[in-house]
This record gives structure tokens, C-alpha cells and sequence, in this order.
């Protein structure tokens, strides 16, 4: 996780990404394992979310709010959903 905001420019954006995963990162990795059942995919999850969180931060005003936090748990919740899928497709 930390190397990912090492590369991130904008500081604003690093910030309220570090302050997204303190937040959440517990509820992100629940939301994860209660959907895939191993904790491993989940961790994969979380980062995957949090990459994905990187791309979008113009639509989060702030981190600390329950708009945002739905919006971290549907990620997260989308992209388990998602490796559940490809997993069923291609076993």
C-alpha cells in the first residue's frame, strides 16, 4: 500500500487516499473476505480497490462521511463480485 502512494504526484490526492485506507481498510477487507472467503483475494481486493479509489478521487469531497464510505464498500463489494465471476467462468 505505501509503495503505490510513493508514486503518486499530486499530494492532495495522496493524502486523501492514505486517509481513505486508515478509514476503511478494515471494513474494505470484511467486505472483501465476506464475499470471497479467503484472506489473501481479500487483501488483493483491498489494494485493487484502493488503485481503483486512485482513479476517481475527483468524485469524493470528503473521506470521512458516509457517502464516501458506501462508495469504498460498493467498490470493494464490485470488484470481489467480479473475481467471484471470473473464477466460476474459467474453472
Amino acid at each position: 500500500m505505501i509503495i503505490f502512494l510513493l508514486v503518486i504526484q499530486d499530494e492532495e490526492v495522496r493524502n486523501k487516499l492514505e486517509e481513505l485506507y486508515i478509514l476503511y481498510h478494515k471494513e474494505m477487507f470484511y467486505v472483501a473476505y465476506s464475499i470471497l472467503k479467503d484472506s489473501q483475494e481479500a487483501e488483493d481486493v483491498v489494494q485493487e480497490a484502493i488503485i481503483k479509489l486512485s482513479t476517481c478521487m475527483n468524485k469524493i469531497d470528503k473521506a470521512n462521511c458516509n457517502k464516501t464510505r458506501g462508495f469504498v464498500v460498493i467498490v470493494v463489494r464490485n470488484i470481489g463480485w467480479s473475481k467471484i465471476f471470473v473464477y466460476k467462468c474459467y474453472s
